[in-house]
């Protein structure tokens, strides 16, 4: 696969890790839609809290990758801040996706957790999609995931401390 007008055999790779990345995406989407799953509906909360405590650890560790990349700065070298870059942008999607997710669980455990709180993980899944976008993303990008990271931490702490079932209801 040699393409003159893509003179670095990188593009190549990340070409077809990018189409790889959509081809597992649609694929889990028509596996979800087969199963009968209905992103729509109220779920019950014991399953809702235990997605969002794993998806709240790839949220932070995404995040916590993409703060480290803002204190390192971009590597001197151009073809490694371009794979940097294309990096960024993986983990980026990757957030946005979980964010996305996130905020749709989150729902369903309203009014348990506050209405300010979800409308925050909205805002951040809304700030990612831009960020996606973005020329100057790290422009933005350590701004962003400090705020990110704070509203991580009082989502944990209302997660902590909302209602969960009565403990005869748990079994």
């Amino acid at each position: 696969m040699l393409d003159d007008r893509y003179p670095s055999p990188a593009l190549h790779a990340m070409a077809l890790v990018a189409s790889l990345r959509a081809a597992v995406g649609v694929s889990k989407a028509i596996a979800a839609r087969r199963a009968g799953h209905d992103a729509t509906m109220q779920e019950p909360e014991a399953p809702v809290r235990a997605y969002l405590g794993e998806a709240l650890e790839r949220i932070g560790s995404l995040t916590l990758r993409l703060r480290l990349r803002t204190v390192a700065g971009e590597p001197d070298d151009e073809q490694a801040a371009l794979v940097q870059t294309f990096e960024d942008r993986l983990a980026l999607a990757d957030l946005t996706e979980e964010l996305r997710v996130a905020h749709q669980k989150l729902l369903s455990l309203y009014p348990a957790v506050p209405e300010d709180l979800i409308e925050v993980i909205r805002v951040q899944h809304q700030k990612t999609l831009r960020l996606l976008d973005a020329d100057d993303l790290d422009a933005h990008l350590g701004r962003f995931t400090e705020q990110l990271a704070a509203d991580l931490d009082a989502l944990r702490i209302a997660l902590a401390v909302a209602p969960g079932p009565e403990p005869a209801q748990r079994r």
